[in-house]
């Protein structure tokens, strides 16, 4: 048993020493730079009070609350469909959607942005084409907005979100849905009393996964917006690469304060969980 320890900790020790420079080193620097100022000469929380009190990073915040919530919660709700329905298919169709959704989650950044300027810019082709019959879709919907935003936000939920929740699928039984269909009990209600609430572990799970990936979100963003719109990763980058000052204790206490709601949301799913899990039994 002692070997086997011994096997484990040695095959995991490049693991640990990524964690180690890329992880937990730079998160220790940062905390260390967000508490201090160089006006102040030492430790400060003039930092955090600028956050919480600073209209521009108060917006910034709402904003990165605000699109990472809906398009977590609309994500959630279109994965838990899609996931539903690949469960629904063969061995060999479940194959074959999963690996289109593999490649789906990775098509972010300047590819995503590129797809969506071509297709829903103020030129794109479905732009065009509903311009031709007549039809302004500018009047109510502009890609270089809150609206694109958000709708990027969703499509890159949707493949990460259904690729969570495929495996949580494989643990309803088979034999509950056919006992409730001979007990003439309908769809919904197997759903809404078994269904769902064997789910709800993983769906709270994804949901936490789903935030973290939205509110961290930055390349898209950077692409299709520019600063016009304050979210906070993009404060976070104008804090480390402005052109006239630099301001990196600011930065590390904007990046202390985006990992602080990331973590909050999913330490709050996890309670809901572990709730859940002890009413359950």
């Amino acid at each position: 048993m002692r070997k086997f320890k011994v096997k484990n900790t040695i095959t995991m020790l490049p693991l640990l020493i990524l964690a180690l420079f890329f992880i937990f080193l730079p998160i220790a620097s940062m905390l260390k730079d967000s508490f201090t100022m160089p006006e102040a000469g030492g430790f400060t929380l003039d930092n955090y009070k600028t956050i919480l009190t600073d209209s521009v990073y108060i917006v910034a915040t709402k904003n990165s609350i605000y699109l990472s919530l809906i398009s977590s919660v609309v994500g959630l709700i279109l994965s838990f469909f899609i996931a539903y329905s690949i469960n629904e298919i063969g061995k060999k169709g479940q194959n074959r959607v999963l690996s289109i959704l593999n490649m789906v989650s990775n098509f972010v950044g300047l590819p995503l942005y590129f797809a969506f300027v071509v297709i829903l810019g103020n030129t794109g082709v479905f732009v065009l084409a509903l311009r031709a019959i007549g039809i302004n879709l500018s009047s109510v919907f502009r890609l270089y907005s809150m609206d694109g935003l958000m709708l990027l936000f969703i499509y890159f939920q949707i493949p990460l979100g259904s690729l969570m929740l495929v495996p949580a699928f494989q643990a309803i039984q088979p034999a509950w849905r056919e006992a409730a269909e001979l007990l003439e009990a309908p769809p919904w209600k197997f759903w809404t009393r078994i269904g769902i609430p064997v789910l709800m572990p993983s769906i709270l799970d994804t949901f936490g996964l789903l935030f973290a990936n939205a509110i961290t979100a930055y390349a898209t963003v950077i692409l299709l917006v520019t600063t016009s719109i304050p979210l906070l990763p993009v404060k976070i980058t104008t804090m480390f690469t402005g052109e006239m000052t630099q301001q990196k204790e600011m930065g590390a206490a904007l990046a202390i304060w985006m990992v602080f709601l990331m973590l909050l949301v999913i330490a709050v799913c996890n309670f809901i969980k572990k709730r859940l899990c002890r009413g359950g039994q």
